[in-house]
């Protein structure tokens, strides 16, 4: 196994199932820079123009799509109880603290507003466009002394529109309410993964086997979903990354449009500012 990991992924559009703790059963695949994630995105080489695709960014190459309700057990699972427990709580801690009285708001409303504020949900956040998912994969700097070293972000794929045609109809959730600001902004939506001994990745691939897809061929899954990684070796890399995506206008005061957001924003840019100085 070679030291960088991501390197034993083939380079977009090839793909392979590598069945190990950093890529999974997901078929994976990589770019050789941030630009090339940037130049496959504008000619089309990650969409199906007829289909809905989502995107997900993450820091670490070797995250799997583990919802943060789940992130305390060591197999990426939660119980339904411990579900049901956290969302009794939350609805009872934002009583008067919302638009639209939680009362009438839905199990769906009720965790997707806990996700953007950092409730601890079975949910995940995705988004229809592949720049937002690449800014969530950058945001942040790798913890200094962190181990094993991470040298690629990471960008899943799904299809929604292929997946929607086996997966139950709660799988993906666009709640409504009004209440959900940074989903807007973010262009996006949420899966809900199962509650049990099943994470997300097995759901989707054991409901694809059961209808007859050919799960253990990279390129008939990769159809449904895929994980690309971008290499960054170093933080000058991601830097470069998160000033190119702000030229997009993509930064936390639009993507989240509140004063967090705002916040954080200015945090960045003071950050670039005492660096570039020094």
């Amino acid at each position: 196994m070679r030291r960088k990991q991501h390197l034993n992924s083939p380079i977009w559009p090839d793909t392979s199932i590598n069945v190990d703790e950093f890529d999974g059963n997901i078929p994976s695949s990589r770019v050789k820079s941030w630009q090339d994630f940037i130049s496959f995105v504008n000619e089309g080489k990650f969409c199906e123009q007829d289909d809905e695709v989502l995107f997900r960014g993450q820091r670490n190459g070797s995250w799997a799509l583990t919802p943060s309700i789940a992130r305390l057990s060591e197999n990426g699972t939660y119980s339904q109880k411990a579900a049901e427990i956290q969302l009794e709580n939350f609805k009872y801690s934002i009583r008067g603290r919302t638009k639209v009285p939680v009362s009438q708001l839905s199990t769906d409303d009720v965790w997707a507003l806990g996700q953007h504020y950092g409730l601890w949900t079975p949910l995940l956040d995705w988004s229809r466009s592949p720049f937002v998912a690449m800014f969530f994969a950058m945001s942040e700097p790798d913890p200094k002394g962190e181990l094993p070293k991470n040298y690629s972000r990471t960008v899943f794929r799904i299809n929604r529109t292929k997946l929607s045609e086996y997966m139950d109809e709660d799988f993906f959730i666009n709640p409504l309410s009004s209440d959900h600001d940074r989903l807007i902004s973010q262009d996006g939506l949420f899966t809900l993964s199962p509650a049990g001994e099943t994470t997300l990745e097995y759901q989707v691939i054991n409901s694809l086997a059961e209808n007859g897809i050919l799960v253990d061929d990279p390129d008939t899954l990769k159809e449904f979903i895929c994980k690309i990684h971008i290499p960054i070796s170093n933080d000058i890399e991601r830097k470069a990354a998160i000033v190119a995506l702000r030229r997009m206008n993509l930064h936390f005061a639009n993507l989240y449009p509140d004063l967090e957001g705002s916040s954080m924003h200015c945090n960045d840019l003071l950050r670039e500012a005492e660096t570039n100085h020094d």
